[in-house]
């Protein structure tokens, strides 16, 4: 299901075509991401985006399907870690017509075109994992505000790191530097298990609540490698993902599912929230048999998700 995609180098840095009908507002705003500031002054396109992954800072965006610009880098960029980010060699076309195939449902049929423009990001899966550990009974504007403190509270600035002349956001004056940067926390590296570990209170500002002690577990248990994240990554196992992640306290079936999705690239998890129960009650007829989905079904469930929530807005 890889497709052949085309890299244009502009004096900007490099844009991308031949991606189908790629939507990056879809993308990124569909709840799989929490990492990722619209950028709203200064901008040269439609949609503008500063998403943080791993330790870099992309600034990214889009005037038309399928096509996306990349600012600032260069074609190695892309290569080492931003394509596969971005899932930009996935034929969505391809997949849309796979999970179309598989059912009956005119529902599902116009999910898929409304919808047929998401991509299933490649994100960090410890990242993924204390991510929808705080996703736990909460909205997703608070998720992302927990995740910016946290980040700001153990990171590194890789504003300050990449030499940035201004900040991408247009937020403060001047340089960026820790002291202008500290209360926006958007563009500092993610806290690795064992900076948790030794310093537990870090997390305390965030108000992270009950989660407070889910998050500690993981991090005990991958810094201790009791949770092993890259066993798990080579097992390429929906199942085998579930089953491990769920020896963390306070991780479920939902939790697991999402970062076996969004983490560990098992495209056939199909995370089962409020939002899918009322999605299945009210569409399906209280039953949905998510497995005859095939091997996309957890895009399937990002076609209902972002379907339904259009649907009632």
């Amino acid at each position: 299901m890889l497709k052949k995609i085309e890299c244009v180098k502009t004096d900007s840095g490099i844009t991308v075509s031949g991606l189908g009908e790629y939507s990056l507002s879809d993308t990124l705003e569909c709840g799989q991401c929490f990492r990722y500031e619209r950028v709203a002054v200064n901008t040269v396109m439609k949609d503008e985006y500063i998403v943080t992954m791993k330790d870099a800072v992309v600034h990214v965006g889009q005037n038309k399907p399928g096509e996306l610009h990349f600012f600032g880098i260069s074609r190695d960029d892309l290569e080492s870690g931003i394509s596969e980010f971005f899932s930009l060699e996935r034929n969505l076309e391809d997949i849309k017509r796979d999970i179309v195939s598989r059912t009956d449902s005119e529902w599902l049929k116009s999910a898929a075109e409304c919808a047929g423009g998401i991509a299933i990001l490649k994100q960090d899966e410890w990242e993924m994992l204390i991510s929808f550990i705080i996703s736990q009974n909460n909205n997703i504007p608070r998720i992302r505000k927990i995740i910016r403190q946290i980040c700001a509270e153990y990171g590194r600035n890789l504003a300050t790191e990449s030499g940035f002349r201004k900040c991408p956001l247009s937020r403060i004056d001047g340089t960026p530097c820790e002291e202008k940067c500290k209360g926006c926390g958007v563009c500092y590296s993610f806290p690795t298990p064992r900076d948790i570990v030794d310093y537990p209170d870090g997390l305390l500002p965030s108000r992270p609540g009950f989660r407070f002690a889910y998050i500690l577990d993981a991090a005990k248990k991958v810094a201790a490698g009791e949770i092993d994240l890259g066993d798990i990554r080579e097992h390429e196992s929906y199942a085998y993902t579930v089953d491990t992640l769920k020896k963390i306290k306070g991780v479920g079936d939902k939790v697991a599912s999402c970062v076996a999705l969004f983490g560990f690239a098992n495209l056939e998890a199909f995370p089962i929230d409020v939002w899918m129960k009322r999605a299945i009650d009210t569409y399906f007829g209280g039953d949905l048999d998510y497995v005859s989905l095939g091997r996309y079904a957890g895009v399937a469930q990002q076609y209902i998700f972002h379907y339904i929530r259009n649907l009632e807005n």
